[in-house]
């Protein structure tokens, strides 16, 4: 299964973010550390999925390479530099949650997330500035 149209796109991103609120609230209201961890997780997994389903106009249906999350180079850094925010500001506001552990541990992966996406937005404007092999 490959996700090729925008609004396609875009309503996994709407199902997402709406599930994951739906499921986390009232997960936090039985135990903070239970939402948290859940978001996290389910975060997590849905940025996998979108990393091997999602695809570029150009793009063919054969598996991608395990750097590569976006088709563009824009669209790898613009979701880095959304992970960097929500990993930094997370940081930042740890110290005043409940758990200030899981939200670090959280931020981190946020982080971790910024720069899964940041290489990839490297490697691929280099490896579409590379020739391939055999070409003039």
């Amino acid at each position: 299964m490959r996700i090729r149209t925008p609004s396609t796109k875009v309503g996994y991103l709407l199902i997402v973010a709406v599930g994951i609120t739906l499921t986390a609230i009232p997960l936090a209201a039985i135990s903070f550390e239970l939402g948290f961890a859940w978001a996290v997780i389910a975060l997590v997994a849905a940025v996998a999925v979108a990393a091997r389903t999602f695809r570029g106009a150009g793009e063919s249906d054969a598996p991608r390479p395990w750097w590569k999350m976006t088709s563009s180079r824009g669209s790898g850094i613009l979701l880095s530099v959304l992970f960097l925010v929500q990993g930094i500001t997370a940081s930042f506001g740890a110290f005043a949650s409940p758990s200030p552990t899981l939200a670090v541990t959280g931020s981190v992966v946020a982080l971790i997330t910024a720069v899964f996406y940041l290489n990839s937005a490297i490697r691929v404007h280099h490896h579409a500035a590379q020739p391939v092999r055999g070409e003039l």
